[in-house]
């Protein structure tokens, strides 16, 4: 059978019957490789590229676990960092008097404390330094607000009633001062 008549068997096997088609494959002589000479050909082809493959792997999985503990690290110690008690920040410097006496030849006084500055801290901490500091005594109606973290700015010149009004800006708590009693709601 001539090769274009095989193609056009190929082509168009519902044209031809069984026998002609079965004819058509036992005229075909086609070589049967062996399996094994195959694979080991394949395998000595693909063993060096397979090992330098598994290192580069290796190394890739290493390099990206180092990554993400370096990460985690990082993602750990910025949480720590922030949930530290935070502590009361007081800019109380006093200028040293002696000294400016000295250079400038007169008496001095300091004419105006210092604030004290609370960053972020709870305001039953902020409620127990007021209290302490104006004589009063402080009352949560509402737990809640116990927690909840401010940044205060304490001149040392506000009356009791300025400070209440700085914290009752926020919408969160509101506080009233009934004689020497601070409420907080």
């Amino acid at each position: 059978m001539k090769k274009e008549e095989q193609i056009r068997m190929l082509l168009h096997p519902e044209k031809y019957t069984d026998e002609q088609l079965d004819q058509m494959l036992d005229e075909s002589n086609i070589p049967m490789p062996d399996a094994n000479d195959a694979w080991e050909q394949f395998q000595k082809a693909h063993i060096v590229a397979k090992s330098t493959t598994t290192w580069y792997k290796i190394a890739a999985m290493f390099i990206g676990i180092l990554m993400l503990s370096g990460i985690a690290y990082a993602a750990i110690s910025h949480f720590i960092k922030m949930e530290d008690k935070p502590q009361v920040t007081l800019t109380e410097r006093k200028p040293d008097i002696k000294k400016m006496e000295k250079t400038y030849g007169a008496e001095m006084t300091p004419t105006k404390k210092a604030p004290v500055v609370f960053n972020n801290v709870e305001l039953q901490q902020i409620m127990q330094y007021v209290a302490d500091g104006y004589g009063v005594k402080v009352e949560f109606k509402n737990n809640a607000a116990r927690t909840i973290r401010f940044y205060l700015q304490w001149e040392a010149d506000d009356t009791l009633q300025e400070i209440i009004d700085k914290i009752n800006h926020f919408e969160k708590v509101h506080l009233t001062l009934n004689e020497d009693t601070i409420t907080i709601k």
